[in-house]
């Protein structure tokens, strides 16, 4: 199987502009994980949008590069396009080369940022814990529910 120029340029393009989103998705999941660990709660809400629309224009990109694969019959399996990129032009091997070490940043940061998102969600589980284990005893209603504090009116309330 010998790739066609047409088809050897269209993937180089489709990879060029893959790895271009990927880098940008990189840069992402590197500021937020400097935003949560300084805690900018703010500038992640704006960020998760940004990594939204990222995700989807990465996942665009993937789809038309499946597509070209498909379409010109080559198997786009990680174990099979092996053999299509070894009959490419040396540039172009170095470009997909790129492209998998930046697909495998980006999931190495993900990973990273969502540890530290479950480790802090555990920290304040653990935290919630010990706060509402030391309210004190807990009351009973006149249906036998335990209650925090004792049912009826809070004084300054009429």
């Amino acid at each position: 199987m010998n790739p066609t120029a047409l088809l050897q340029a269209q993937f180089s393009a489709l990879l060029a502009e893959v790895s271009g989103q990927l880098e940008r998705f990189v840069r992402l999941l590197e500021d937020e994980h400097e935003l949560l660990i300084t805690g900018q709660i703010e500038a992640l809400l704006s960020l998760a949008e940004d990594k939204t629309a990222a995700v989807r224009q990465l996942q665009q990109a993937e789809n038309a590069r499946a597509l070209l694969l498909s379409r010109s019959g080559i198997d786009a399996r990680a174990g099979k396009i092996a053999e299509f990129i070894a009959q490419l032009p040396e540039q172009t091997q170095r470009a997909w080369r790129h492209y998998l070490d930046l697909a495998a940043r980006a999931q190495q940061l993900n990973l990273r940022n969502g540890e530290f998102i479950r480790d802090q969600l555990r920290a304040n589980q653990q935290a919630m814990s010990v706060l509402l284990a030391s309210t004190g005893p807990s009351l009973y209603d006149a249906d036998g529910v335990t209650s925090s504090r004792p049912g009826g009116r809070l004084f300054g309330r009429a």
